[in-house]
């Protein structure tokens, strides 16, 4: 067990990102922290799998398994550091587990930090394998960290953190969440080349480059501008944020000019990009006058396509959507999640049917008038509470929608610690929550998931869609699968969301190495303006615990 008071020392700091995908949002937020207090920080990603890849979404289930990451191999390589710092999701955090006792056996002295959303969610789970886990928004609690620890000081005062001292567990006080003026202060997200990336095939880091950023972003700068969530859906991952703390629900965020200093740094970092996505949880609630202003701002400085999938049906307004589109709004995703009454209160959604239905006219509206792609709407399939009539009564919703809009269709997955978990631990007859569905993308091939993929690729004739409804059984009704009909309702969806994306050259939704031949060549074009991004800010010096 490290001291927590010790002399000064020099410190060899890595920060490890090891989850589906690098696109990593958070971990790049205090990597970029991280670099700003030791530019000789190693940055690492360990890509667990491709959630964007063509194969993740025909075969959900053929995913890369743990066997295939050589945990000695990884643990050896960050034992060279004397402080390692993993950012995780619960779903990943058996690798990191892993490869921390590799990294013990290596290097004993090494001190762990264990950050991001799995010891928020499971603290106990990842104190046991750390020496200090941080359970708060990261920016700030590791610069504190940091310098304490560096300076040989006690840094078992840092809030927000959890330590493992001689006499114990020490847990310090929550932190205020970030406020405005912080989220200006930071510096700019981490979408560097300067990093390193774990070959699965070669069993063994390397130095990432342009071709592994298309492998698994495409053309695509995805970032999040926006932090908070005014709804509190019971299977969303935000309802454990918000049980942690209330004021989660209020949404925060940087200024216009930060946000887009931000994205052009990006582009000047990785000149392919043709596509900026928003993953905020709601960002078209956003003030309207900030929302104008960033559509003025964004066509001249980007003048890229943007998608945006924070939209919530309750707060569309055809003001907010026109002036995206003029921006170059070229998408949106809308969760809708049911089309009955009984499970949007389930999920307590707080929106009513006519609600969606009115809010589907505006997005229909804004696709036809601007060309746009058309817009998803979120479907939840698979929920062990549906009857027949449930689900009978969303596909004939679907059925009446305005149209042009395709669909996403996720199998019920329930997140730990959100009030649909809680649900599920005092209903033991729907069974254990953890093993629902090993993959939101991996639907159950019964009728009425086949009549998802149908409806959210084209609207078939009146009779046939009637025909088929007769097929369709409730969750738990004995019924049939219909594996050849699912497959081939499944990618000609699929076929159909490509051709979508291919003929208006947009690559959010598919990627590969190919894509950056695709822009070498010109087939794909670029920004819009060649501008040299400004220096980014540095991080703002934060009081030391007990000052």
């Amino acid at each position: 067990m490290t001291s927590a008071a010790a002399a000064p020392r020099s410190c060899k700091m890595t920060f490890v990102s090891v989850e589906s995908g690098i696109t990593a949002l958070g971990f790049r937020r205090v990597a970029a922290v991280a670099r700003g207090l030791d530019a000789a920080t190693d940055i690492l990603f360990i890509a667990t799998d491709n959630l964007y890849s063509l194969v993740s979404h025909i075969f959900p289930s053929k995913r890369i398994s743990f066997g295939d990451l050589d945990a000695e191999v990884v643990g050896k390589r960050l034992a060279r550091s004397d402080l390692i710092c993993f950012s995780s999701m619960t779903a990943s955090s058996k690798q990191v587990e892993a490869i921390i006792a590799s990294i013990r056996r290596h290097n004993p002295k090494a001190f762990v930090l264990f950050g991001g959303v799995h010891p928020i969610i499971y603290p106990e789970e990842a104190m046991a394998v750390a020496d200090a886990i941080c359970v708060a928004e990261g920016e700030k609690p590791f610069e504190m960290f940091y310098r304490a620890f560096t300076a040989g000081e006690d840094y078992t005062a840092v809030p927000g953190m959890w330590f493992k001292t001689a006499d114990g567990i020490r847990k310090t006080p929550a932190l205020p969440l970030n406020s405005q003026a912080d989220l200006n202060s930071f510096p700019h997200i981490f979408y560097g080349l300067d990093c390193e990336i774990y070959d699965l095939k070669e069993h063994d880091f390397r130095p990432f480059d342009k071709f592994d950023y298309t492998q698994f972003m495409g053309l695509t700068y995805r970032t999040v501008w926006s932090i908070g969530c005014p709804f509190s859906c019971t299977f969303c991952a935000n309802d454990a944020f918000i049980a942690l703390d209330k004021k989660y629900t209020k949404l925060r965020f940087p200024s216009v000019d930060y946000l887009l200093d931000e994205i052009e740094e990006g582009i000047a970092a990785h000149p392919y990009i043709s596509t900026v996505a928003f993953y905020d949880d709601n960002l078209i609630a956003l003030p309207v006058d900030v929302i104008r202003e960033f559509a003025q701002k964004y066509k001249q400085r980007i003048g890229l396509p943007f998608v945006v999938f924070g939209v919530h049906p309750n707060i569309i307004t055809h003001e907010k959507f026109e002036m995206l589109a003029e921006a170059g709004m070229n998408r949106a995703r809308m969760g809708m999640q049911s089309g009955n009454e009984k499970m949007l209160t389930f999920y307590q959604r707080n929106t009513k049917v006519e609600r969606i239905r009115s809010s589907v006219s505006i997005l229909a509206a804004a696709a036809r008038k601007y060309d746009m792609i058309p817009p998803a709407y979120d479907i939840i399939a698979d929920n062990p509470l549906e009857t027949r009539s449930d689900i009978v009564e969303t596909l004939r919703f679907l059925y009446e929608l305005d149209r042009p809009f395709t669909l996403t269709i996720f199998s019920l997955r329930v997140f730990p610690k959100t009030k649909l978990w809680e649900y599920f631990a005092v209903h033991p007859e729907m069974g254990d929550p953890r093993k629902i569905n090993s993959s939101y993308l991996d639907t159950r091939k019964t009728m009425g998931n086949v009549l998802h993929y149908v409806l959210g690729t084209v609207k078939p004739p009146k009779w046939i869609f009637d025909r088929l409804l007769g097929f369709v059984r409730g969750y738990d009704e004995e019924q049939p699968d219909y594996p050849v009909l699912h497959f081939l309702a499944k990618n000609i969806y699929l076929t159909k969301r490509a051709i979508d994306h291919l003929t208006r050259l947009d690559f959010t939704v598919i990627v590969g190495g190919w894509t950056y031949y695709m822009w070498k060549l010109g087939l794909v074009s670029g920004p819009k303006r060649g501008t040299i991004p400004p220096t980014p800010p540095a991080p703002t010096p934060l009081a030391q615990p007990g000052e």
